[in-house]
């Protein structure tokens, strides 16, 4: 297990497709899925339909940010998971 201590914890955003960033507060123990309540509290999109994308890879929601090695400044990017339906 990786083991890392991610410092500066305001110091982390999420970006959206829009380009609208969003500034969160991010533990060194945060689960993906907290980070993912925690942009639903600011922008109201529910996990279910969030998927953050980290140095080019879908973040997994069972992971800690600092599994992930998330450092200050770093920027997640938001891409919104539509499921398909029937016209």
């Amino acid at each position: 297990m990786l083991i890392t201590t991610v410092t500066d914890p305001s110091d982390r955003r999420v970006r959206t497709l829009t380009g609208k960033e969003i500034e969160l507060d991010i533990e060194a123990d945060y689960k993906v899925s907290k980070i993912k309540e925690r942009v639903e509290e600011k922008e109201g999109i529910p996990p279910a339909q969030q998927r953050l994308i980290y140095g080019g890879k879908q973040m997994a929601d069972d992971k800690t940010a600092a599994e992930y090695q998330l450092e200050g400044g770093a920027t997640l990017h938001l891409v919104l998971a539509l499921r398909g339906g029937r016209a």
